[in-house]
């Protein structure tokens, strides 16, 4: 009994015991502000996890969302400021261009047969570029209206307004995944695209739809981001991909489909990462560390994933031998 458990949740358990071992490390961790901390640290990666975690559950990837992110930025700033579109007019048109984009890397994967991995690292190197175009490579300064400040700064029952926006859209994300035909499209899909067309599913239909999906949370977070810092220039998401990827395999979900995967694991993959550096805050680890410490431990985290993955695996062959 106990075993079938911790193998169900086994995530939610080394998630708690990271907290646990914190909480020992330093008394300060369980406390409500830094927990706040944490959740606002990571608020940005978990609103990109809840849209660019369909690609690789429909065995592609998108290495482009953190690039999309700062153009995102650029493009609300120029529409907002220099032209005087008005906010949310802005943001329509900012998430308009920002799907648009999803849309056609998504006709390039499907339609050309263009590798997911190659589009869309020369995505993020030429939207990047864009942005720089743009925004003539300097930093383009928001301060309001406060409508729009408020996202950032504001709070709601004393935590901060991007949390509860991070939450929304994971809870949006799930019921997407594991409640609507898309979401069983495209586990059917990233399981194997060719038993998924003869079953009648339009395999690359569903593949263009997560590549637009990711890229929608992408200017989502591109724009809160925005609200965040208060200001938009094009290195604003430098390294963001990196980090979703991250915590998207951290949450079990694989990068060459197979048909699994769950946003609440991807989202306590998420907060593992946001663990891992307040933690090493609290100790006082010169940051010249960080990286180290923190590619170690997620080294780690993914060969106990991987292992006890395999093992369920093997466990079920023999159960059917």
């Amino acid at each position: 009994m106990i075993p079938k458990l911790f193998h169900k949740y086994k995530l939610l358990f080394i998630l708690i015991l990271m907290a646990a071992v914190l909480s020992i490390i330093s008394p300060r961790f369980l406390t409500k502000e830094n927990l706040s901390n944490v959740l606002w640290s990571i608020s940005i990666v978990g609103i990109m996890v809840s849209g660019t975690i369909y690609s690789p559950i429909t065995s592609g990837v998108d290495l482009s969302v953190g690039s999309l992110a700062a153009l995102s930025g650029v493009l609300f700033a120029k529409f907002m400021i220099t032209f005087g579109f008005g906010l949310i007019p802005s943001i329509l048109l900012t998430i308009a261009i920002a799907c648009t984009i999803g849309f056609i890397h998504g006709l390039i994967i499907t339609r050309i047969n263009v590798p997911p991995l190659i589009i869309t690292m020369a995505a993020k190197t030429y939207l990047f570029g864009i942005a720089m175009l743009i925004s003539k490579g300097e930093m383009i300064p928001i301060m309001e209206p406060s409508s729009f400040m408020a996202i950032g700064g504001g709070k709601i029952l004393g935590f901060p307004i991007p949390i509860f926006i991070m939450v929304i859209f994971i809870l949006l994300s799930h019921i997407l995944l594991k409640k609507t035909a898309y979401g069983r499209k495209a586990l059917a899909v990233g399981a194997n695209p060719v038993t998924a067309e003869l079953s009648g599913i339009d395999a690359m239909q569903i593949q263009t739809i997560a590549y637009i999906l990711s890229a929608f949370t992408a200017a989502i977070a591109g724009l809160v981001l925005c609200s965040i810092s208060q200001l938009a220039y094009a290195l604003l998401g430098q390294g963001l991909e990196l980090e979703v990827i991250t915590a998207i395999v951290l949450g079990g979900t694989p990068l060459g489909g197979g048909g699994f995967g769950t946003v609440f694991g991807a989202l306590i993959g998420t907060v593992m990462v946001g663990f891992i550096g307040n933690g090493l805050n609290l100790m006082n680890v010169p940051s010249s560390f960080h990286p180290i410490v923190t590619g170690l431990v997620i080294i780690s985290a993914l060969a106990l994933n991987e292992n006890l993955r395999m093992g369920s695996g093997t466990k079920l062959k023999k159960a059917k031998l």
